[in-house]
């Protein structure tokens, strides 16, 4: 019984052997030793995930000056910065007569929301054509109109006075406190009114508003924030009225 219960067990562990020995079976017919294969499988060395590529931000269409968007956006501004009563008193720096911002001048004249204190403009109409003069016909029956007499030199259209000069003299005729505020229609313009505004060294509050934005005009509100007060037009790609208070700030 011994014996029998032995060989059993003898049986029972060779078979447990062989079972033991066949994931290795390839391995060892492949020549692998015996201790090599008891030492344990290295874990695979894991790959970098790849980096994902930035988006790219698209850069924003540059927006164009629109100097009628301008012109109405300045004398709202000039009516809220500071804020004044009707009617505002004003001197007006004008592109030409009929502009976009010679159109709004006249009409709030019209329904009393300005006082006008001096109206510049900086280019004067063109001369009406002179009518040309009717020739007889083949049969002589045309009739000459009588000639006109030439105008005057006095009485043919002047050029604009230099803008600096205009405004300077145009606030030393305004006493301190009947003034409010100065609009410019073109960047050129306000400079203009800004320097002679800058050298007429009023102690009131009158500023000037410009229809239009160029870096010297944000230099102006950056040196002086009192006399250029507002610009209307794009500023940082973005069509809007810049006001001198934010760049107090920063000076």
């Amino acid at each position: 019984m011994k014996k029998a219960l032995l060989l059993l067990l003898m049986l029972l562990l060779g078979a447990a052997a062989v079972l033991g020995m066949f994931p290795w079976r390839e391995a060892i017919l492949a020549g692998a030793s015996p201790a090599a294969l008891l030492q344990p499988t290295p874990s695979p060395t894991p790959c970098p995930s790849p980096t994902p590529r930035p988006t790219p931000v698209p850069t924003p269409t540059p927006l164009a000056e629109d100097p009628a968007a301008n012109a109405r956006m300045a004398w709202e501004a000039l009516f809220t910065y500071p804020s004044h009563e009707a009617p505002i008193r004003v001197l007006a720096l004008l592109d030409a007569s009929g502009s976009t911002g010679d159109t709004i001048y006249l009409q709030m004249l019209q329904e009393g929301m300005l006082q006008s204190k001096g109206v510049y403009y900086a280019q004067l109409p063109s001369p009406a054509p002179v009518a040309a003069t009717s020739q007889p016909d083949a049969e002589g029956s045309g009739e000459l109109p009588e000639e006109e007499p030439p105008l005057e030199e006095e009485s043919l259209p002047q050029a604009p006075r230099d803008p600096v000069e205009w405004t300077a003299q145009a606030l030393a005729g305004i006493p301190v406190g009947l003034l409010d505020s100065i609009y410019a229609e073109t960047p050129d313009l306000a400079l203009a009114a800004y320097e002679a505004l800058r050298a007429a060294e009023r102690n009131d509050a009158v500023e000037v508003i410009c229809a239009g934005i160029t870096p010297e005009i944000i230099d102006a509100m950056r040196q002086d924030h009192f006399s250029m007060g507002a610009a209307a037009g794009v500023y940082e790609n973005e069509e809007r009225v810049v006001y001198s208070e934010e760049f107090r700030s920063a000076s």
